[in-house]
């Protein structure tokens, strides 16, 4: 090739090009360290606190004031008995007859072996797939001394299915339960 000069005129020579020397490692800040360890130890301390509690939706509870039970085709909601402890309580809650024949129905506290006198009871029809607030109803239980905040056995008793026992909480007659109050007796 004309006018090349030198062997290697037809070549390209590499670039040769300064490599600067990686940087020294540098050691980690004390306080990033630290911000580092606290982070894990607070995840481990609380990735063991829902180990150990068990997620709320899991566990079943009833969301209200009173109880609920079954006897047979009768299904009673809510069920508690307001009063102040000095001896007749108000039936509080609802009961549904969930079957295709009328029934009767008998609520009445178990007797107390240290009571004088009987509780009694009281009663109420449904017809088929009839539902009644019991406190609307009048439903009273005499001889029940158990104060607030108390349980009291009740027998539930549905002509169609069967007795039960059930305890029932006492409540106080105040708040929303300030309107459910004994009736009046005579004198």
């Amino acid at each position: 090739m004309p006018g090349l000069r030198g062997a290697g005129a037809g070549r390209l020579s590499p670039v040769k090009r300064r490599i600067p020397a990686p940087a020294p490692a540098r050691r980690p800040s004390t306080r990033r360290v630290t911000t580092v360890l606290a982070g894990v130890a607070l995840a481990l301390a609380t990735t063991g606190c829902q180990v150990n509690s068990p997620v709320q939706t899991d566990v079943a509870y009833v969301p209200a004031d009173g109880v609920p039970a079954n006897v047979g085709e009768l299904a009673l909601r809510d069920l508690a008995l307001i009063g102040d402890g000095s001896g007749t309580v108000v039936i509080s809650g609802s009961a549904v007859n969930l079957g295709d024949q009328d029934m009767t129905v008998k609520i009445a506290a178990q007797a107390d072996p240290n009571a004088t006198t009987a509780p009694t009871g009281s009663e109420i029809s449904l017809r088929p797939q009839e539902q009644v607030a019991l406190a609307s109803k009048g439903l009273q239980l005499s001889g029940v001394k158990t104060k607030p905040g108390g349980l009291v056995p009740v027998t539930v008793t549905s002509s169609v299915g069967g007795t039960t026992v059930v305890k029932v909480p006492v409540l106080a007659p105040k708040d929303y339960y300030s309107t459910v109050t004994p009736a009046p007796t005579g004198s």
